[in-house]
């Protein structure tokens, strides 16, 4: 009997010389090394703005927060996810709204979505399950109708595109997964995204204890002013520098993926 396992990262010498840079660096946390992985997956998704987060989990409930879905508001979700798509709804407060799934690809039937709006709906999350795109066209025409917000859960489907744009950049928000089973890894960690970049601003900011450097102190190192609620979201320097190195690969892992579905 052949045991395979769950996951298993393609680890080389240039993610451990990446690693070690950043360990050999004075700064382990809000260091060029993550502001340069957030640039390099805006470059490898063709747009936007990112910013990097402790896990796809923190990266979802940093997307309500930012856009204020709490207490008494509901948001419709696919009823075959991983739980983590459904207790970032519930963390921020918020009910989950489950609506089944076809079973031609396992996404959403966008079908049903209507039918289980309510006047306390506040957001949509569709997931692109197993990386297949849901028809991104058809949740906007609802959104835009009922006045939505859209956040796409993007775990599996790093390199997806739908109507020649990666998903992700579609709704208000997109979340990405660096578990060690997904496309590229940095221990754990995850990528929040956006075509928005003021609502991308103020999500880097929650991420970060809601931080906010006034002008009059930002020469300042280190000095700045708490202005609202956040929480400590951060991705570190060492998973960044992962990350980077693993982003450089990603076109070698897919290939791999796509050759090991023929076997």
């Amino acid at each position: 009997m052949r045991v395979l396992p769950f996951a298993q990262p393609l680890i080389s010498e240039i993610e451990k010389h990446s690693v070690l840079e950043a360990l050999e660096s004075p700064q382990l946390v809000h260091g060029p090394k993550s502001e340069k992985f957030e640039k390099a997956f805006v470059e490898f998704l063709g747009g936007g703005y990112a910013t990097s987060t402790s896990s796809a989990t923190t990266a979802l409930q940093l997307a309500y927060m930012a856009l204020g879905v709490g207490a008494g508001d509901e948001v419709i979700v696919t009823s075959l996810t991983h739980v983590a798509s459904v207790n970032s709804i519930v963390a921020v407060g918020a009910k989950p709204v489950f609506v089944d799934v076809s079973l031609k690809d396992g996404n959403i039937l966008v079908s049903k979505i209507e039918e289980a709006i309510t006047k306390f709906t506040k957001a949509i999350c569709v997931v692109h399950f197993l990386g297949l795109p849901v028809d991104l066209n058809l949740i906007k025409r609802i959104t835009n109708k009922y006045k939505l917000f859209l956040i796409e859960d993007c775990a599996l489907a790093l390199g997806a595109f739908f109507s020649e744009k990666h998903v992700g950049l579609h709704g208000d928000f997109g979340a990405f997964s660096f578990y060690p089973a997904k496309h590229i890894t940095t221990g754990e960690g995850g990528m929040l995204v956006s075509s928005n970049p003021d609502i991308l601003e103020k999500a880097k900011k929650i991420k970060s204890f809601y931080y906010d450097r006034d002008a009059s102190v930002r020469e300042i190192p280190g000095l700045y002013d708490i202005v609202g609620f956040g929480l400590n979201f951060r991705m570190s320097e060492v998973a960044s520098a992962l990350g980077l190195a693993q982003l450089k690969r990603v076109h070698e892992f897919s290939e791999k993926r796509q050759t090991n579905t023929q076997k």
